[in-house]
């Protein structure tokens, strides 16, 4: 009788001590979720944005495209960082030399907003 209650013990401490152990472990899960709830409503309730609320440096700035131009350099093609004319030079492409029918547009500078729009201008302005 005495070696069923011996066998039973361990295993239902064990299994208690996993339980218990699950649940705190959900618990301390969901703390960090909880506090970042409650400093978002505390900061909309203020008046404040809740992605200024989630950055312990202060107010985050809007998440800007990228802007990029193909220009004209030494009579090559060139890709520039910015906004035309006041771009950042960062690629010229000694193989292409700017043709004279769109050397105009070129040096005006031709906007792009990621690789799939400069792949495209490059694809109409060096065939």
């Amino acid at each position: 009788m005495f070696t069923r209650q011996k066998k039973i013990f361990p295993v239902g401490f064990i299994t208690l001590s996993f339980c218990l152990g699950l649940a705190v472990g959900i618990f301390v899960m969901q703390l960090p979720a909880m506090k970042k709830q409650n400093n978002i409503a505390a900061a909309e309730s203020a008046g404040f944005c809740a992605a200024e609320a989630e950055s312990p440096g202060g107010p985050v700035e809007v998440q800007r495209k990228y802007q990029g131009y193909l220009g004209v350099y030494n009579n090559h093609l060139a890709v520039y960082d910015g906004l035309p004319p006041h771009g950042i030079l960062k690629y010229v492409m000694m193989d292409y030399v700017a043709r004279d029918d769109i050397r105009a547009q070129l040096e005006a500078g031709v906007p792009f907003t990621d690789t799939y729009d400069l792949l495209r201008i490059l694809e109409n302005y060096t065939s």
